[in-house]
Parts: structure tokens; sequence; C-alpha cells
């Protein structure tokens, strides 16, 4: 099916091709040639001021006209702040043409300030990616980066609280395009201590280049930060306090100042988090045909406090040369309390045992990172050299005391109580070198060649004591030191070119790693060696500016991150843990994508993922010990398929919609827990934004979220949906506003979920601490004029660190 599938689609494209039409581009920039983003071109017969087409110029200060018959034509460009200026005339016949560089200067005229209002869409569809703008939205107000993030079309956590995209796991997260590193528990809790009042927009894409990164299953999530575009000095203040069944704010204060051709920015954020959650576990655990019963109720008490910077300076030493250094860094505390009571017995209404478990968790958490990006630019015909460098380090430390007691019904211990504690230190080194070449081949095509090198060791030294006998004794059962190290040695080249209506985008990247997973503790020693090519083909066709279709394909990788390497248990009470893996391989995917895209607004996408050898979360369980344990083995086949819908509407001058829709068909076929599994399901995610302009200076914000049933490895979840409300008032200065905004309005997105499958049985309920008001107050003071621009760089170790 899958052939002829394909060969009608290419068929569909051959029928469709029609001559080539000419197409006209050409760049804006400033007269210290800086690229200029959202200028307005006009294009316009040599002889008269009538306006046939306009267009704005993007990120790299890039326009381009489609569609234009042969003639004599002019443009004109017009920007704030700038003085206009218009090209000589020029002819075009039968092929495309590209002008000269236009070059705006300053308007150092003196004029009364003017209010500008500008307003994109809540998401906006572009080639390739799904964009949710949160920026002054009551959404961003108050939230952390993955509160927002799991907002995002196709985003959503699975029971763990991993980040998944289009219902998959092994999702690629970056900021500013530069790779996080970090992913599970520690890519969770970055994204927790990054303060939403610093986020742009979040990107959701679905395409690959060869010049990404290979890692990654289904696609990447990049959080674009807020850039400070202004000249001079000027800055942003934001203040949050937020309730629900517990307080909670955060502070973030952003400077920049740019003078002629020196910028040096910083920001701090500070955040104060109080949660609560409880959970309520039912479990059946057979022995020699002797079923007991665990009922097991537990609270936890949260509380995170977080210390969040960036700071560089960005120098441009000439006119072709900018040279950029910035550090990042974080400082995390997290308290977690975990009481829990456990009913044993021959059924969940008859026990006779009660099992008492408290646990207090610390966690340390530190991240600094280091990038020095030197982008040269050879020539004014587009040749471009980009390098980096970047170091990143990650230093984790967990204590842990254990206290268990077993009671009987009338409240007097029967056993001796165990007191117990544990220490694990993580620290994880990163060193990452690339070189980006740009080189275009002519005006419609372009050829990028690449390489990268990094090398990451990651140590985890677990401790485990017993306290017996009035003192501590070391468990060696329990007790491991792990080193890890990798080190990948990666080439790319893409080609880039335009015929007519017809764009391709094709490359190929290898990737050589070298891996050495080493228990000192346990004298095991686990290398890997290995090369992979990873090809990646784009097919555009243009029927005109309002039909636009595209095929895609790429080869990817998801290498199991550190902590699910290392080969000992992670204990969450005496009853349950997680188990590493040392034995755990990369799971290689193939990945289809068809994207349709109608009137520059509405998008159609479907994808295939097809996995092998997946990575997959199974389960374990002594029967004598009571005991049960995750563990993640490289299982079977995992065939995903995806169909995501994006369907802006506007109601009203006042009211705008933007309704994105996602179904997704499971396939999985394998071995889990040691019993074959054949498990076939389909989810709906349903996602409606709205956004009312109530007044100039009033707007307020409306999203809804459904999930439905369905079924995940083992697992049955259940469905579950969420409200948030939010509104923004924006006072006559322009410079303060206030947000209100409450999540989960009717406390329903709780996930519930339970597993009935060969000798496991247990569902899960939880209440956290979801319905939260948030009140923030915004100000931005000094100059708010003039148009700047930022840039980043991009890596990737990060993004398995644990």
């Amino acid at each position: 099916m899958k052939r002829y599938f394909y060969l009608l689609l290419l068929n569909f494209l051959m029928v469709c091709f029609v001559h080539a039409q000419v197409r006209i581009t050409g760049s804006v920039q400033s007269e210290h040639n800086e690229p200029l983003p959202l200028a307005t071109v006009y294009l316009t017969k040599t002889n008269t001021t009538v306006v046939l087409k306009a267009a704005v110029t993007d990120e790299n200060g890039h326009y381009q006209f489609a569609e234009v018959k042969p003639g004599n034509y002019r443009i004109d460009v017009k920007m704030i702040g700038y003085l206009s200026d218009k090209s000589n005339a020029f002819d075009i016949a039968q092929s495309d043409y590209s002008l000269p560089i236009i070059q705006l200067k300053t308007d150092t005229r003196k004029l009364q300030e003017v209010a500008v209002e500008g307003k994109r869409p809540m998401v906006e569809s572009k080639p390739g990616k799904l964009v949710l703008n949160v920026e002054n939205s009551p959404m961003a107000a108050g939230n952390n980066a993955l509160d927002i993030v799991q907002r995002a079309p196709g985003v959503s956590l699975d029971n763990n609280n991993n980040l998944q995209l289009m219902g998959q796991s092994g999702v690629a997260v970056t900021i500013d395009g530069r790779q996080t590193y970090m992913s599970g528990e520690q890519l969770v809790n970055f994204l927790k201590s990054t303060d939403g009042n610093q986020i742009k927009s979040v990107e959701v894409i679905t395409t690959r280049a060869a010049k990404d990164d290979a890692e990654g299953a289904v696609g990447t999530i990049n959080i674009v930060l807020k850039k400070n575009r202004m000249e001079g000095f000027n800055g942003s203040f934001n203040l949050t306090a937020g309730s629900g069944e517990k307080f909670r704010g955060n502070s973030s204060l952003s400077l920049n100042y740019k003078k002629e051709n020196t910028t040096v920015f910083g920001s701090y954020a500070y955040s104060d988090e109080k949660a609560y959650r409880q959970l309520h576990i039912d479990r059946i655990i057979q022995n020699v045909g002797v079923k007991s019963y665990f009922n097991q109720k537990s609270v936890l008490d949260e509380k995170e406090r977080n210390h969040s910077y960036r700071f560089g300076i960005e120098q441009r030493t000439s006119l072709r040369n900018t040279l950029t250094l910035q550090f990042n860094g974080s400082n995390n505390t997290e308290y977690n309390d975990n009481n829990s009571l456990t009913n044993i017995g021959h059924s969940f209404a008859q026990y006779d045992t009660i099992l008492v478990s408290n646990s207090a968790f610390k966690e340390l958490f530190d991240r600094y990172s280091a990038n020095l990006n030197n982008e040269f630019k050879i020539d004014s015909n587009g040749r471009k050299l980009t390098f980096d460098l970047d170091w990143s380090k990650f230093k984790s430390s967990k204590r842990v005391n254990y206290h268990n007691q077993y009671f009987d019904l009338n409240w007097s211990p029967f056993a001796p109580e165990e007191i117990q504690r544990s220490g694990m230190p993580i620290g994880i080194d990163i060193y990452v070198a690339k070189f980006d070449y740009e080189h275009p081949l002519s005006k419609v095509s372009k050829l990028e060649i690449g390489a990268k090198y990094s090398n990451v060791t990651s140590d985890n030294d677990l401790t485990f004591e017993d306290f017996l006998n009035n003192s501590w004794i070391d468990n060696v059962k329990r007790t491991n030191h792990f080193v890890y190290k990798e080190q990948i040695a990666a080439g790319y080249v893409d080609y880039n070119n335009t015929v007519g209506k017809w764009g391709v985008k094709i490359g190929l990247r290898g990737e050589f790693t070298l891996s050495d997973g080493h228990s000192l503790t346990l004298n095991k020693q686990v290398k890997r060696n290995y090369f992979q090519l990873f090809p990646n083909a784009n097919l555009t066709y243009t029927v005109n500016e309002n039909h636009i279709l595209s095929l895609g394909y790429a080869r990817k990788i998801t290498r199991p991150n550190y902590r699910q390497l290392n080969p000992f248990d992670y204990f969450i009470d005496k009853l349950t843990f997680e188990r590493g893996n040392p034995y755990l391989n990369p799971q290689f995917s193939n990945e289809f994508t068809l994207n349709y895209t109608l009137m520059q607004r509405y998008n159609v996408t479907l994808g295939i993922n097809d996995i092998k050898d997946a990575i997959v979360e199974s389960m374990g369980q002594d029967s004598v010990q009571k005991q049960t344990w995750v563990i993640r083995e490289n299982l079977g086949r995992n065939l995903t398929a995806y169909l995501n819908l994006n369907i802006p509407v506007t109601v009203s001058k006042i009211w705008n919609m933007n309704n994105n829709l996602t179904g997704i068909h499971f396939n999985f076929d394998g071995m889990v827990a040691g019993y074959p599994l054949k498990r076939k399901s389909f989810l709906l995610q349903a996602n409606s934004m709205h956004n009312l302009k109530l007044s100039k200076s009033l707007s307020a914000n409306v999203n809804l979220r459904y999930f439905s049933p369905f079924k995940y490895n083992v697992y049955d979840m259940e469905a579950r949906w969420d409200m948030e409300v939010g509104a923004t008032k924006t006072f006559k200065d322009q410079r303060s506003s206030l947000k209100l905004a409450v999540t989960d309005l009717f406390n329903t997105g709780n996930q519930n979920l339970r597993t009935n499958f060969g000798s496991f049985d247990s569902s899960i309920r939880q209440y956290q601490d979801r319905r939260v008001v948030r009140l923030t107050y915004s100000y931005k003071f000094g100059n708010l004029k003039n148009n700047y621009r930022k840039k980043d760089t991009s890596n990737e170790e990060k993004e398995r660190a644990q």
C-alpha cells in the first residue's frame, strides 16, 4: 500500500507541474550591513506608482515576488525608523531575477513618538513548522517553559512527564536553535526553571536537514527567547504572584545596551514554587497462585527555588565579521517530601498489614554553559562561514532519606523499622566544536557543508546506606559508581535549489559514535563504536502563493540518555524503583512527511514514523519481595502515523481563534516484560485557542485542550481535558501591563492510567496542584526605538544528559 501511495503522490505532483514562472528576489540591509526584518517592499511598474505586489522581509532581510509577468519594474522599500529607498528600473524576461542589496539609512529626523501596534496570530503556519506565539500573552505570564511548551500544537506529556510530539517520545528540544542536551527528568527540571516571561514563541518543527543533528525521533521543539532589538540602554521587569493549593511566585529582569557595533545583554530570573500532589495506586501481585493486594496513598509536598542568569556581548569587529560570547547558568534547589501509606492484604476490602513510608528528597541541580560564536560574511554574494565552540557542565546532587515501618491492624509494629539514605552526585561535562559554510551556487541554489565534534563525560556515583546498630552501613547491593564517555564526529552536506515552482533540498549527514559505559563497582564495561549515515530530502511544489505542497524524508537516531544506561536502581519508595540498562542500544527511525499549506494560513501535515528496535519502557516484578520496577529495553517495532490540522478562524474583528487537531495511530509489535505484545491504538489531541481584543488596552485569551483515551505500551490512559483563561491590561504609557491567568480552571487535567497485562495489574490515579491563579506585572524601561537582532547557535549532547 505504501508503494502505491507514493506513486500516486508523485504522479499528482507531476501532473500539477506547469511552466516556470518568473520570480524576483532580493534583500534589504541597514547602512551597517545588518539584515532588516519586517521591512515593507513594493513592486511597481516603472512609469506608475500603482502597487502591483507587496512583501515583508524575513529574519534575514530577504524578500521575494512570485509569478511576475515579463516587463519593466521598480522596487520601493519602506520601514519605520529608516529613510525610504527604491531600486533602479529593471527589465525581466523569462528567467528569475535577483536585485542588488538595498541599504536603508537611519532616519535621524525628530518625530513625535508614535505607538505602532501589531498583532501576530496565536499559531502561525510556516514551511515545515507551526509556531505558537506567546509573547505578551497571559499564557506566558508567570508560567515556566514546561507549562508553555506542552500547549504547542501536537505536544503533550506522557505518564512520566516526558515531552512527546505527535504522540511520540524522543523529541529534540532546543532554545534559540541550541540543543539543551538534556532529556527525561533533568530536561523537565530545566524547563521548569526557565522563566516563561522570557519566551517569545515555541516552534514545532517536523522537517529535518542534514545540518541538523540526527538526534530526535520525530521532530524538534525550538523555544525562541525574546530578542531586544532596541538602540541604547533598555530593559524589562516582570513580577508574578500565583496561588493554587500553595503559593508560588517569580520575577525576572532583562537588560540590554547597544552602541554602534557593540551590544551587551543580560538577564536574571528567580522563582519560588510550591506544589502539592496526591497519588492513589492499586496494585495486585501474584505469587504461586496467591494474590496480594496493595492499596497505596501518597502525599507529595514539593518546593523548588531557582536562580537563572544569562549575559553576553556581541561585537561587530568589521563590516563582515561578528563575534558573540555568552554565558548561561542556573542553580536549582528542589525539596520533595513523600509520605505514603500502603494497605496490604488478600483483597482491597480486607487487609492485615500497613506499610508507612516516608522519604525526603533534596536535589541540587546546577547548569553552566558558555558559547563562542563567530560569523564571517566572505562576500556580498552570500558566502558565509560560522564557527562555534560550546562548553556545558551539569552538576546534580540528590540526597534521599528513607524511613519504612510495618504495622498490624492495631498499629503495633511487627518488624524492625528500616532507615536508609542515599546520595547520588552526577557530573556531566560536554565540549562541542563545529563549523558551517554556506556557498550560493546561483540566484536560487545554495550548498551548505559543515562538521561537528562532541565529547561527553558523565560520572554517576550512587551510595546507599542502611542504619543498623546505631551506625550507617554501606549497602553493597545498591551502591554503584558508573562512568560514561561518548564522542561523536559528524559531517554533513546540504543542497538547495529552486526550479520554477519546484524546490528541492537534499542532504546527507554522517556520524561516527564511540562510547564507553563502565561500572567501576561491578567491574562491567560496555564499549560501542558505529558509523551511520542519515539521508534526508524535501521536495516542494508551489502551485501559487495560496497552495504549497511538500514531501519530506529523514532518517533519525535516538540514543539512550546517560541515566538510562546506568545499571543501578533509582528507588522511588520501598516497593517501586527505576532500573538502568547498560546494554540499551540506540533506536533508528525513518520518517516520511507530506505537508499542504492553503492560503498561507491553513496547514495539513501527514507523517509516518517507522522505528526499529524501539526503546520501550518495560516492567519487572519480584513476587517474593513484592517489588515492581521500570526498565527501558530495545523491544520491537513501533509504527506511528499522524495527521495534524491547523485551522485559524477569524470570527469577528475582536475574536480570532486557532484550532489544532492531531490524530495519531499507534502500532506496536514486540516483547514487553517477557510477554508478546501487539497493540494498535488511536489518540485524538484537540487544542482550541481564542484571542479576544475587547478594547485598545484590554485583551483576553481562552485555551481549551482535550486528549482522548488511548493505549500506550502496556498502559491504558484515560481521557482528560483542561481550560485556561487569561486577560491582559496595557496601561496608557505603553510600557507597563497587568496580566491575570488561571490554568486548568475546572481541575480536570489530571492524568490517570491503568495496566492489566501479563502478571501486571495496577491502576494509578493522581491529583496535581494544577489550578493556579497568577497575576503578573510587566514594565519596559529605557529607549524603546530602533530594531536590533541578536542571534544564537546550536549544539546537541545536552539533550540526553541525566
